[in-house]
């Protein structure tokens, strides 16, 4: 199966596979220079059955290859809000419900730009990511406000963090040469925008369990000449690996504790609040019901994020006399507690 699409000024066939990529038992298929009701017809003569949707085309049938979707999006809209689109379309169609699922998406999807050079794809979906992010923290472009659709959305979400979180950093001459540990940094974005607008920071170390998730940035840390900047692989619920990092002046855990029960989300706490020097700032989702997509396991309220700064003084062994917190609105809640 071919079809044909624009290359320079000349049209040419180009075989699906080139521009296919499977992941476990899908094909995901870079369809965004295709005709799309011609690719319906063939994947219909072929005998699957379709569910479209604004950016996919899910292609079912019993025969291998059973499985296909087939994305309509832009070189330009590969970032981080790509979940958004997932949730929104391929949720109905029973290609989403487990955080499993998600990554296969994501892998396809980005993958399938560059079926040959993954590092290049997941690249350019790194630096569309942090071009967003870098306009928002600019204000470049406006900033929706909280009730709003696009409001809801990863980057305008981490966008609303990270600028909060630039802002009680970068501003303080007290702690401008400090230390920041970005815990459950994930794709690793905040360090490489706090080491261009906090650059007195001396060091930023992003952590996250999976490696795999921070090889870009930490990659473009490398080619910018950030030395500050350094990632590692640890578990937050291992004292022993959270230990051998040290203390940071401040420590970040954004939208981290709901991926955890609170068994666990208190030994996660412990251990975030040991590695804390001056700082803890936390920032966590308000849900109905934990997004089980996302991996979250539980849900927060303003009154909890209270009850935790309290908590945090308390382990500290610090009245008010000795520390502090604060609640704010902030895409969901932010907690801040200082010594």
């Amino acid at each position: 199966m071919s079809e044909q699409v624009q290359a320079g000024d000349q049209r040419r066939r180009v075989p699906i596979r080139e521009r296919a990529l499977r992941v476990d038992d899908l094909i995901v298929i870079d369809g965004h220079r295709a005709q799309r009701e011609a690719l319906s017809r063939r994947l219909r003569e072929g005998g699957y059955s379709l569910h479209s949707t604004a950016h996919f085309l899910v292609a079912e049938r019993q025969e291998e290859p059973r499985r296909l979707l087939v994305h309509f999006l832009r070189p330009q809209e590969l970032d981080a809000d790509l979940g958004a689109c997932f949730l929104e379309e391929l949720r109905a169609p029973g290609l989403l419900a487990t955080p499993d699922d998600l990554a296969r998406l994501f892998a396809g999807v980005v993958g399938s730009f560059a079926p040959t050079d993954p590092v290049a794809a997941w690249r350019r979906y790194a630096e569309n990511t942090l071009q967003r992010y870098r306009q928002l923290l600019n204000r470049q472009v406006s900033v929706p406000p909280a009730s709003s659709f696009q409001a809801q959305r990863p980057v305008t979400v981490f966008a609303s963090l990270y600028r909060r979180v630039c802002a009680l950093v970068c501003q303080e001459p007290a702690t401008a040469d400090g230390t920041l540990l970005d815990a459950g940094c994930s794709s690793g974005f905040l360090p490489l925008l706090l080491a261009e607008h906090c650059p007195r920071l001396k060091a930023i170390v992003g952590l996250d369990l999976r490696p795999d998730v921070f090889l870009t940035a930490q990659q473009l840390a490398r080619e910018r000449g950030w030395s500050q900047v350094r990632y590692v692989q640890a578990d937050l619920l291992e004292a022993r690996e959270m230990a051998a990092l040290g203390q940071f002046d401040t420590v970040v855990a954004l939208h981290v504790l709901e991926h955890f029960g609170p068994a666990e989300g208190e030994r996660v706490l412990e251990h975030l609040l040991a590695a804390t020097r001056r700082r803890l700032i936390v920032a966590v989702p308000y849900e109905e019901q934990p997004e089980p997509v996302y991996g979250h396991q539980r849900v927060f309220t303003p009154a909890h994020l209270e009850e935790l700064g309290r908590r945090c003084l308390e382990r500290w062994g610090l009245g008010e006399r000795g520390g502090r917190y604060w609640c704010e609105e902030c895409a969901g809640g932010l907690l801040v507690v200082e010594r």
